[in-house]
């Protein structure tokens, strides 16, 4: 049997891709389910000035090449954001904390190489996108707690690494100062 097609239906199906070519998350999810939506052009990003992002590195977890998973999704939302034309520092802030497990990333190659533990490539094979992202703005911190926990100096982390005294701390106090929190 089929269902009756209201005429508030017809008309989303005919101007969604017109209506939401922009990325409007409490609009789209008033659109609800019916159509093939994967048919759909992708949504675009709507929010494109203001941004304020913490990314919170708190797991080991790898990719095969030894990248941190964390590290490589900061990277994806930096290019996603600088590919929508957007400017550093103008339109959009990260900031990067780096604490439990994950306070291994901001690491020097030689630090990473002597203190941790598991098998991995050579250096921190993170350190390269780090680099990049520091070149583009992004500032980065590293956890006191878990330097001390895991034996780490100062000297241990990279240049432009910031220690904070507690890495959590440090994400309640950006999230305060209108910063959104994410832990991809």
């Amino acid at each position: 049997m089929r269902k009756p097609v209201t005429l508030v239906a017809l008309s989303l199906a005919i101007l969604a891709p017109l209506l939401f070519s922009g990325f409007a998350p409490d609009a789209v999810a008033q659109v609800g389910g019916g159509g093939a939506q994967n048919t759909l052009p992708p949504l675009q990003i709507v929010h494109r000035t203001g941004l304020k992002v913490v990314v919170q590195v708190n797991s080991a977890d790898t990719m095969p090449n030894g990248v941190s998973k964390q590290v490589m999704a900061t990277k994806n939302l930096y290019d996603e954001y600088i590919a929508r034309g957007m400017k550093p520092g103008k339109d959009f802030q990260i900031v990067m904390v780096f604490r439990a497990d994950g306070a291994q990333f901001l690491l020097t190659d030689a630090a990473y190489d002597q203190k941790v533990k598991q098998p991995h490539p050579s250096g921190n094979a993170s350190r390269e996108i780090l680099d990049g992202l520091n070149k583009g703005g992004v500032r980065m911190y590293e956890c006191g707690v878990a330097m001390r926990l895991k034996g780490y100096s100062p000297a241990d982390i990279m240049p432009y690494g910031r220690v904070v005294a507690a890495g959590i701390a440090a994400i309640v106090d950006f999230e305060k100062s209108g910063y959104l929190s994410i832990t991809p």
